[in-house]
C-alpha cells in the first residue's frame, strides 16, 4: 500500500563508494594491478575533512555506509518508488590529472555500481561515471551505459575539472552527442569548491553554502551562450544539487546579456532568448523541498514539470529530516496536487525517462 496520496520517486540519491568492491572490477591491464590501499582511486574533493564533519552527525545517522540493502530501507522510510543514485568520494573524478586512469576508475565504478546495487534491487538506478578528460573515451562509455547497464538512465557531469575548460567548450560535444544519441539524461552535479573564489574560506559552513550552486550557474551560463542547447536539441541537463532558487535569477541575468549591446557584440547568437530553453524539454534543476522560492521557479519555468526532488541521502539532512519532507511537503497550501505530483516523482521519471 502506497505511502502518501502522491506517488514517490528520489531523483537524486548517494552512494558511499568502497575501493576495496571497486577494485574488483577493473578491467583490462588494470584487473591484476595492486593498488596501494594508503590512496583512495579519487582525490579529494577540494581539501576539506568531509569525514570528519560527517562523524559529528553519525549519532543522527543509522548507517555510515551504504548498500543495496540500506538504500531499499530507505525508500521503505521515505515511501519512494525508487531512487537514481550518484557518486560521493566520486564526485571528485573530474580533477583526475591522468585520462587514462579517470577513464579505468570510471568503468570499474561503473561495473560496481551495476553488480552492487541495481542488479540487487529493482528500485535503485545507476547514473554513470564518465571520464570527461577524454571526451572520446567518455563517448564510448555513454555508450556502454546504455546499452550494457542494468538501469542506467543518465551519466554525471562533475561540476568542477581540472581541464581548465567548462562544458561549453566544443572539446566536451562528444560527450553531448552521445547522450543525445542514446537518449541518456546528462547530470551536473555539485561537490568540489577548487577555483570558484572561496578557496580562502577556512569555514566548511562557508564553502557549503556555495560549492553546489555557483559551478552550476557558471557551467550553464558557458553552455548556453557557447550554443550547446542549439547544437544538441534533443540534449537533456539537469543541474542538480544548487536548489531551484537561482533559476529565475539566472533566467533574468541572461536574457539581459542575450539582449544587450554587448551580448550582440560578443556574438551570441542563439535560436531564442535563454529564458525559453529553461521552458523546453533541455534543462530540468533539482530542489529541495523546504526551498521558499520554489513558487517562483514554478513560475518562471512556466510549471513544475522539470523540478526534480532529490533526497541527497545518506548526505548532510538528518534521517528523519529527510523522511518528514515529503509529508510537509504534500501538507504545503502554497502548491496545488499538479505541482506536488512534478516534484515529487513526475519529473525525474521524465528526465530519467523511467517509467
Amino acid at each position: 500500500m502506497p505511502k502518501h496520496r502522491l506517488p514517490v520517486f528520489d531523483g537524486d540519491g548517494h552512494i558511499y563508494e568502497d575501493d576495496d568492491e571497486i577494485a574488483q572490477y577493473f578491467e583490462g591491464a588494470m584487473a591484476s594491478a595492486k593498488r596501494f590501499k594508503t590512496f583512495g582511486l579519487f582525490p579529494s574533493l577540494d581539501g576539506w575533512s568531509r569525514g570528519m564533519a560527517l562523524s559529528k552527525m553519525g549519532e543522527s545517522r543509522k548507517y555510515t555506509h551504504t548498500n543495496a540493502e540500506v538504500w531499499g530501507e530507505m525508500l521503505d522510510a521515505i515511501g519512494a518508488d525508487g531512487s537514481v543514485l550518484y557518486p560521493t568520494a566520486g564526485l571528485a573524478v573530474g580533477l583526475m590529472l591522468d585520462a587514462s586512469a579517470a577513464t579505468h576508475v570510471s568503468i570499474a565504478y561503473n561495473n560496481w555500481l551495476e553488480d552492487r546495487y541495481t542488479r540487487q534491487d529493482e528500485r535503485l538506478y545507476g547514473v554513470g561515471m564518465i571520464p570527461v578528460q577524454d571526451p572520446a573515451e567518455a563517448a564510448r562509455e555513454i555508450a556502454r551505459c546504455a546499452t550494457g547497464r542494468t538501469r542506467f538512465p543518465a551519466v554525471f557531469l562533475p561540476s568542477v575539472t581540472n581541464t581548465g575548460k567548462t562544458y561549453g567548450d566544443e572539446s566536451f560535444w562528444p560527450i553531448f552527442e552521445a547522450a543525445e544519441k542514446h537518449d541518456l539524461g546528462v547530470a551536473l552535479h555539485g561537490g568540489p569548491s577548487q577555483g570558484f573564489g572561496f578557496d580562502h574560506f577556512r569555514s566548511f559552513a562557508k564553502v557549503h553554502a556555495m560549492e553546489h550552486p555557483v559551478p552550476l550557474m557558471i557551467q550553464l551560463t558557458d553552455m548556453m551562450f557557447s550554443g550547446v542547447f542549439d547544437a544538441f536539441p534533443k540534449l537533456r541537463v539537469a543541474y542538480l544539487e544548487g536548489g531551484c532558487s537561482w533559476v529565475p535569477f539566472m533566467m533574468d541575468r541572461l536574457d539581459y546579456e542575450h539582449e544587450s549591446a554587448i551580448g550582440a557584440l560578443s556574438g551570441h547568437r542563439l535560436r531564442q532568448a535563454p529564458s525559453e530553453y529553461f521552458r523546453s524539454e533541455q534543462i530540468y534543476v533539482a530542489v529541495e523541498l523546504g526551498e521558499k522560492g520554489l513558487k517562483y521557479a514554478v513560475d518562471a519555468m512556466g510549471g513544475a514539470d522539470r523540478i526534480i526532488y532529490a533526497s541527497d541521502y545518506p548526505h548532510e539532512p538528518p534521517e528523519e529530516e529527510i523522511i518528514g519532507d515529503v509529508p510537509a511537503f504534500l501538507e504545503d497550501p502554497d502548491y496545488d496536487d499538479e505541482v506536488k505530483s512534478h516534484v515529487l516523482g513526475r519529473a525525474a521519471r521524465r528526465f530519467y525517462r523511467i517509467d
